[in-house]
């Protein structure tokens, strides 16, 4: 897969990021499931189409960047690669969490009644600089402070993993990583593609989820890490072993069907319903959720190589745009949920509304900021010069 450029990776690229968009709007109604602020309109029916998504969508994007990383992990020289991924990930995510991500704790203090609406936002992003705010007492995030990464978390997950594989790609040496590659080419593709992966994931359910559910705050998040960092892995490894990809390519039919009817099991099994009682039956609920989840991955990754395996001018743009688009996207979302809020739209009206913002808002920081060069780095928006790269992937498509 060294050299050639796979088109679909940039479409799934884009896909993945723009379904961000739709799934945190959906998170502003969706009943029963927290978020920094909710709707008045709330909707259950609306949980299995966001269950269908939460499933797989974040993995499918440290599937994305693992693929990105192998790519980068091969040309580049040590040195290089321990400065740029790093650099890249880090100064968005700090601007992020001092600048970007303000808004949404402003409104979300004023959601759970910390501040009244109206309060001033330029005191509120005082205090909540000052980590010895009293505003803040009682709300920390982190030991003693109160700062926060939001929906940025995928940034210091994404470097936590980078970094771990690029130190083990550089230690391992050129004939360890030859040896490597023999061994795993030995395995028959359907364990490495299917069987592996599902056994993976129902013993991290299995052994972790209880102890250590989902927090996003890196630090003691478990099951997080052992989730996507299965992920993370698949994404090399299908960079490393080519004959993976095509087999995943010629799966999709088999996989589709599959997804859809395992996905009644979870439904069945999200709406309370149970196969039984006993050890066994735990252990068949966790493995068919792990395997539903894997199957939609499998589908999305299979019907790509086929839809989405040209090249388009567009999608170019937009994958040029999409780390911009995720730093600011959840901020546009609660900004207009918070100013649109007292007009009490009806909820399609409101919703539609939200997305066409969120969008059009997107757009126009990204047309302004990549005209300007600090700012243009500051987004993780790259440079003129790799628009028309022809490598498989640029260093700044791995988020």
């Amino acid at each position: 897969m060294q050299n050639m450029r796979y088109h679909e990776f940039d479409w799934l690229r884009v896909g993945a990021f723009a379904l961000l968009i739709f799934y945190h709007t959906g998170m502003y109604y969706v009943a029963d499931w927290g978020w920094h602020y909710k709707s008045l309109h709330q909707s259950e029916s609306l949980q299995f189409l966001m269950l269908w998504s939460n499933q797989w969508r974040m993995s499918l994007l440290f599937i994305i960047s693992g693929f990105a990383v192998a790519t980068m992990l091969q040309r580049k020289k040590p040195s290089r690669f321990f400065i740029q991924q790093p650099t890249r990930l880090i100064v968005p995510l700090i601007f992020g969490m001092l600048v970007v991500v303000v808004p949404q704790v402003y409104i979300e203090a004023v959601h759970i009644g910390l501040i009244e609406r109206g309060y001033s936002y330029l005191s509120f992003w005082g205090a909540y600089l000052d980590q010895d705010s009293p505003l803040f007492e009682g709300h920390k995030t982190i030991d003693d402070l109160h700062i926060t990464w939001n929906h940025l978390w995928y940034l210091p997950y994404l470097l936590t993993y980078s970094l771990a594989a690029g130190a083990a790609y550089y230690a391992m040496g050129s004939r360890l990583r030859a040896w490597l590659r023999l061994v795993l080419s030995q395995f028959p593709a359907w364990i490495t593609v299917v069987l592996l992966p599902v056994i993976l994931l129902s013993l991290n359910s299995r052994w972790l989820y209880e102890d250590y559910p989902p927090t996003n705050a890196l630090f003691g998040d478990y099951f997080n890490h052992g989730r996507y960092g299965i992920a993370f892995l698949f994404g090399i490894l299908i960079y490393s072993q080519p004959r993976c990809w095509q087999w995943i390519k010629h799966l999709r039919h088999a996989t589709l069907p599959m997804a859809i009817l395992t996905y009644g099991f979870i439904a069945f099994s999200f709406s309370g319903g149970e196969l039984g009682e006993g050890a066994l039956v735990e252990w068949l609920t966790t493995g068919l959720w792990a395997l539903n989840k894997w199957l939609w991955l499998l589908t999305i990754l299979g019907w790509a190589q086929v839809i989405f395996c040209r090249e388009n001018r567009a999608v170019q743009y937009l994958n040029r745009g999409v780390y911009c688009y995720y730093i600011l996207h959840q901020t546009c979302i609660l900004v207009f949920a918070f100013w649109l809020r007292p007009y009490d739209l009806p909820p399609g009206i409101e919703a539609t509304a939200l997305i066409l913002l969120t969008l059009a808002s997107c757009a126009f920081a990204y047309e302004l900021l990549r005209r300007i060069p600090g700012a243009a780095f500051v987004f993780g928006i790259p440079r003129k010069k790799n628009e028309s790269s022809n490598r498989l992937l640029t260093p700044q498509t791995t988020v």
